[in-house]
C-alpha cells in the first residue's frame, strides 16, 4: 500500500487528535467540577478552540489547492491516498477540500448553538463535543472516500455519533424517541446499503475501489438484474444520509426530539457528507454512457420531484419551528439532487475515476459548481436559522411557530436575521440562496436544452416548489411581525441572545446578504474546484 501524503487530509488528524484531548480533559476535570482545569480550561471552550484552528487549516488547505491548480502548479486535479493496485480508498481533491471546510466549518458554528442551548452547568460537556469532533472527521473524510469499504466506514462513523447525539438529552423523552428512530432506520439502511455494495463487491471481480468497480460496470453487467439491485441498494443507504423520499422518515421526529445544536448538525454537515458520497458514486460507479438508459436515473429524476413536493406540502402544515425545517431540508435535498443527476448527465462516456468525470464535463456546466455553491449557501442560511431558534427556543421555552408572533417588538435583531435567513430558504433575490438556486436549476436547463428535457422538467418542478416553499417561510415572517391576537401574546420582555451568539447571527446574516455581491469570485472558486487544471 502506498499512503501519500498525509498533508492532504491534515485537517481531519488535527481534529481526531483534538478530539482525543477534549475527552481527556473532560475526564480530569470531571474530579473537580467548576474547578482547577474544568474552571480554566473547560471543554465547552476548548472545543471551540480546536476547531476554529481546524477550520482555518481546512480553509488553508482549500485556497492553496484552488492556487494551485489555477497557477498550473498541478498536473492532476485528484491526489490519491492509502493507494493499492493503482486505486486510492481516499481521493482528496478541491471538491473534497470545499466539503471538508463545510463540515468544520458547520461543526464549529454548531458548538456556538450549544454553548447557548446547554449553558455552562451542561452534564457529560467533554463526551458532547468530542463527539461533534469525531462526527466532523467522518463527514471530511466521506467527503474524499473513493472506495466502498472507506465509505462504509466513513458513513457509519457519522451514523454511529449521530444516534448519540440526537439521544444526549436523557432527561427529555423526545431525545430519547429521536434517537432510538434514528437508530432504527438507520441500521435498516445500513444492512441494505453493505447488502448493494457486497453485491458490487462480487459481480465485478471483487473491487472495492470505486475506480475499479467503474472498470468492471460496464456494457450489459450495468443493465443486468444483480447491477441494478446493487446500485439500488447502495442507494438507500446513502439515500438516508440525505433524507431523500422514501427514505426520510427518520427526519421530522429526529429532527424534533433532538437538541436543537443537533439538529442543526444532522440538517448540514451530516447531508454535505451524504451529498460527497453521493456525487462520486454517481459520476464515476452508476454512470453509463447513456443516463437515459439506465433504470435507477430515472427513479432518481421521480424521487428528486417527490423530494421537493413531499417537503414542501407537508412543511405547511406544521406548528413546530424545527419540524416545519425538517421538512423544508427534505425540499432542499431535492433542489440539490437536481445538481446531481445535471453532473451526471453531464458526461458524454463513462469514466473510471471521480477526475475523470470532471474532465469529461463541460467547463461551462453549472452542475457541480452549482451544488458547491448551493451547499455552502445553504450552511449560512440554515445554520442561522437555527441559531434564531436556539436563543428564542432558550428564552420562551417554546418551539411554536405561535410563540414567535409580535418577536420583532422584543427582539428586532432576531426577527429580522430570521426573516432574511428564511427568504434565503425560499431562493428569494438578493440572498446566497437565490444564487445557489441560480446555478442549480440554470445548469439543469442549460444541460436539459442540449439532450435532456427531463432536466428542464426537473428545473421547473424545483422553482414551482421554491414558490410553494415561500407560503411558509413568510408565514413565519408574518407572524414575527403582524402578529394576531389568535397566534399567541407577545413575549413580556426583551428576547436577547448572549454576545457569542449575536456574533454567529450577525456573520451569518452578513454572509448570506454578500454573497450575491461576490457572485463572480464565488462562481471562479467552485468552477476551478470542479474544472481548472484538468487537461
Amino acid at each position: 500500500m502506498q499512503i501519500g501524503n498525509l498533508i492532504f487530509i491534515l485537517p481531519a488528524l488535527c481534529m481526531s487528535v483534538a478530539a482525543i484531548i477534549v475527552l481527556l480533559l473532560g475526564v480530569v476535570a470531571s474530579k473537580r467540577p467548576h474547578k482547577g482545569l474544568d474552571y480554566f480550561f473547560p471543554a465547552q471552550y476548548a472545543a471551540p478552540v480546536f476547531t476554529a484552528i481546524v477550520t482555518g487549516i481546512a480553509g488553508w488547505l482549500a485556497w492553496t489547492e484552488l492556487a494551485a491548480i489555477k497557477a498550473g502548479a498541478f498536473t492532476e486535479q485528484a491526489v490519491g491516498l492509502f493507494v493499492v493496485n493503482g486505486h486510492a480508498q481516499l481521493t482528496v481533491d478541491p471538491f473534497a477540500a470545499i466539503l471538508s471546510f463545510i463540515a468544520f466549518a458547520g461543526t464549529l458554528v454548531v458548538m456556538f448553538l450549544s454553548q447557548d442551548h446547554f449553558g455552562e452547568d451542561m452534564l457529560h460537556k467533554a463526551e458532547y463535543y468530542s463527539l461533534l469532533m469525531f462526527a466532523s472527521v467522518a463527514a471530511s473524510l466521506a467527503a474524499a472516500a473513493s472506495d466502498l469499504i472507506a465509505i462504509y466506514l466513513c458513513i457509519e462513523f457519522l451514523s454511529l455519533t449521530s444516534y448519540i447525539l440526537a439521544a444526549f438529552s436523557k432527561t427529555d423523552r423526545r431525545s430519547a424517541e429521536a434517537g432510538l428512530k434514528y437508530f432504527l432506520y438507520g441500521a435498516a439502511c445500513s444492512a441494505v446499503m453493505l447488502y448493494g455494495m457486497s453485491i458490487l463487491f462480487g459481480i465485478t471481480g471483487g473491487n472495492t475501489a470505486l475506480s475499479a468497480i467503474a472498470i468492471g460496470f460496464k456494457g450489459e453487467l450495468a443493465n443486468s438484474a444483480a447491477g441494478w439491485v446493487a446500485i439500488m441498494f447502495v442507494l438507500v443507504g446513502l439515500g438516508f444520509k440525505l433524507a431523500l423520499v422514501p427514505f426520510h422518515f427518520w427526519a421530522p421526529d429526529t429532527y424534533e426530539g433532538a437538541p436543537t445544536p443537533v439538529t442543526a448538525f444532522l440538517s448540514v454537515v451530516s447531508k454535505a457528507a451524504g451529498l460527497a458520497v453521493i456525487v462520486r458514486f454517481l459520476t464515476v460507479v452508476a454512470n453509463p454512457a447513456s443516463p437515459a438508459s439506465s433504470m435507477w436515473y430515472w427513479m432518481l429524476i421521480v424521487l428528486t420531484a417527490v423530494t421537493m413536493f413531499y417537503g414542501n406540502m407537508v412543511a405547511i402544515w406544521q406548528t413546530n419551528i424545527k419540524r416545519m425545517l425538517a421538512y423544508s431540508s427534505i425540499a432542499q435535498v431535492g433542489y440539490l439532487m437536481i445538481g446531481v443527476l445535471t453532473a451526471m448527465s453531464s458526461q458524454v462516456v463513462p469514466v473510471d475515476s471521480f477526475s475523470a468525470a470532471l474532465r469529461n464535463n463541460n467547463k461551462g456546466a453549472w452542475d457541480l459548481p452549482g451544488v458547491l455553491i448551493y451547499m455552502f449557501a445553504y450552511l449560512l442560511m440554515n445554520l442561522g436559522a437555527f441559531a434564531v431558534v436556539v436563543v428564542v427556543g432558550k428564552r420562551l421555552k417554546s418551539e411554536a411557530i405561535d410563540s414567535y408572533s409580535g418577536l420583532m417588538k422584543c427582539a428586532p435583531f432576531l426577527a429580522s436575521a430570521l426573516a432574511v435567513f428564511l427568504i434565503s430558504l425560499a431562493g428569494i433575490p438578493p440572498t446566497a440562496g437565490f444564487l445557489g438556486k441560480l446555478f442549480i436549476f440554470g445548469g439543469a436547463i442549460m444541460t436539459g436544452m442540449d439532450r435532456h428535457p427531463e432536466l428542464i422538467v426537473l428545473a421547473a418542478l424545483g422553482i414551482i416548489n421554491s414558490v410553494i416553499s415561500a407560503y411558509y417561510y413568510l408565514n413565519v415572517v408574518r407572524v414575527m411581525y403582524f402578529g394576531f391576537s389568535g397566534e399567541g401574546e407577545a413575549p413580556a420582555e426583551p428576547v436577547r441572545g448572549t454576545f457569542a451568539m449575536n456574533t454567529v447571527i450577525a456573520v451569518m446574516l452578513f454572509l448570506t446578504l454578500a454573497m450575491i455581491i461576490f457572485a463572480r469570485p464565488v462562481s471562479d472558486m467552485a468552477s476551478s474546484a470542479v474544472y481548472s487544471g484538468l487537461k
